[in-house]
């Protein structure tokens, strides 16, 4: 496995890993949560191709720069690494995928919301937490207009988990809406 601290590719890398026909890259971004390392991880498909296997976001625990670029490695060796090699000798992976429709994406958020608090997986949050938590999820999977659902689920009306997600983002703990709009265009254009 070859590891180079910084790409003299790409101006945005802050890690790129090589293993035979693996290559992972990773940047290392700050958000309001900590910091995270996002990874894109290609290679060559069952058939001999050039493909996308992953594309994730893990967060990092470290304190320093250094420690968080070894935390990462680490974390490429133990995880995606193995993970890339499986999937380039998996027939289909890397395979254009579908979209999920808009109402495949809800039905989703709606069984991942009930998995965690209807079982009572998640106790002892306060509802201004739970719906922090949940309207982050919906945010993750990219739910259009989430706010319903979670009024729905949480047996109150929209304006209260309007005003609760308006706390939220007050506090930080979920982004506030120009900073993941500016998130995605900036993801589109490979700023």
């Amino acid at each position: 496995m070859n590891v180079e601290p910084r790409s003299q590719r790409a101006n945005r890398l802050d890690l790129e890993i090589t293993s035979g026909h693996i290559y992972a890259t990773a940047e290392v971004k700050e958000t309001a949560a900590g910091f995270v390392c996002h990874w894109l991880v290609s290679g060559q498909s069952s058939v001999g191709l050039p493909t996308m296997f992953l594309d994730l976001s893990v967060p990092l625990a470290s304190a320093t720069e250094k420690a968080r670029l070894t935390e990462a490695e680490d974390f490429a060796r133990k995880f995606l690494l193995p993970m890339a090699v499986h999937l380039s000798k998996t027939k289909g992976a890397g395979d254009r995928i579908p979209p999920l429709s808009v109402v495949d994406r809800l039905r989703l958020f709606e069984a991942h919301m009930a998995f965690h608090f209807e079982s009572g997986k998640v106790e002892g949050l306060t509802l201004q937490r739970q719906t922090e938590a949940l309207f982050n999820m919906a945010t993750f999977m990219q739910v259009v207009a989430p706010l319903k659902s979670i009024a729905n689920f949480q047996n109150v009306s929209v304006g209260t988990v309007e005003t609760r997600v308006k706390k939220g983002r007050a506090a930080g703990a979920i982004p506030k809406a120009s900073e993941v709009r500016a998130r995605k265009e900036s993801l589109k254009k490979g700023a």
